[in-house]
């Protein structure tokens, strides 16, 4: 804790990591001081920075972050990570590299429009070729850790079950969501944890433009946000849900932003219930509350 004696001696009682915009760091940091059988906690990032500004410190380096961060453990006693199983930690750090092999590729194919030596786009194309290999590769192994692992197969086949949700949505989907605490996140939660809730900015008689938060995974809106569009473009569950926004005078980004929402809840309630994708599932669900009043 700040201020303390250097002399007193000390138990670690546990660790606090703070998370970073990739997850790279404090994730392979966790694993290992989860399996060395430390309690460890993820910190979001957003709390300690406002914690920070209310102690309003005026310097920012590894050695005063390290001592807010623990002053900031001490104070709140963040709850505790839970452990991920080894193949589920292997799963994860396969699905984010072949999302790093997909974008450098796409550089690649940006860079060669713009080559004009014939020798430069030459090794361009090798590298190209390279990079396709690679991601074949590592989709191959990611399928082959799905089958074999029944908890991977099970849920990544109801994913699919979902419109606009392909088997590369279901991937990233699984390997970003903390499916470990699935039964406890609540719709509101999840929303939250996407960076998707409702951000209102209004102060007495002045009525702000409302927007979304963002404080959550800036990768969970990236990945919902193409899958989003493919709906709206197609005939399926979440077309009519778009067209009747846009008819009640909603801006089309809206719209789009109302779908990404809705279809991770979507997929979080086939992840819960364990059950296959139904578009008339509430209908279902409301004529038996009806039936249930009835009999009341």
């Amino acid at each position: 804790m700040p201020g303390s004696n250097r002399n007193i001696p000390f138990t670690i009682s546990g660790v606090a990591v703070r998370q970073t915009p990739h997850l790279i760091y404090p994730r392979e940091l966790c694993e290992y001081l989860q399996n060395s059988a430390h309690k460890v906690s993820v910190v979001n990032p957003v709390r300690t920075k406002s914690f920070s500004k209310s102690l309003q410190l005026r310097t920012k380096n590894d050695k005063v972050d390290s001592q807010m961060i623990a002053h900031y453990t001490f104070l709140y006693n963040p709850t505790q990570t839970p452990k991920v199983p080894k193949e589920l930690q292997h799963f994860r750090r396969l699905v984010k590299f072949k999302e790093t092999l997909v974008e450098d590729r796409a550089k690649e194919l940006m860079r060669i429009k713009s080559a004009l030596d014939s020798d430069v786009k030459q090794l361009i194309n090798k590298r190209i070729n390279f990079l396709e290999k690679q991601i074949k590769e590592t989709m191959y192994k990611i399928e082959t850790i799905v089958k074999d692992n029944e908890f991977l197969s099970r849920n990544f086949n109801l994913l699919i079950t979902v419109d606009g949700i392909n088997f590369n949505v279901a991937w990233r989907i699984l390997a970003e969501l903390n499916y470990e605490t699935i039964n406890d996140i609540t719709p509101k939660s999840l929303v939250a944890h996407a960076g998707l809730s409702p951000r209102e900015n209004s102060s007495g008689d002045k009525y702000g433009k409302v927007t979304i938060s963002k404080i959550g995974k800036s990768d969970l809106r990236k990945i919902m946000y193409m899958p989003a569009l493919s709906c709206i473009r197609h005939d399926n569950y979440f077309t009519n849900f778009y067209l009747h926004l846009v008819e009640k005078g909603k801006a089309k980004k809206v719209a789009i932003t109302a779908v990404m929402r809705k279809m991770i809840l979507t997929a979080m309630g086939v992840l819960r219930n364990q059950e296959p994708f139904d578009p008339n599932w509430a209908k279902k669900v409301q004529a038996k509350y009806q039936e249930k009043l009835k009999v009341a």
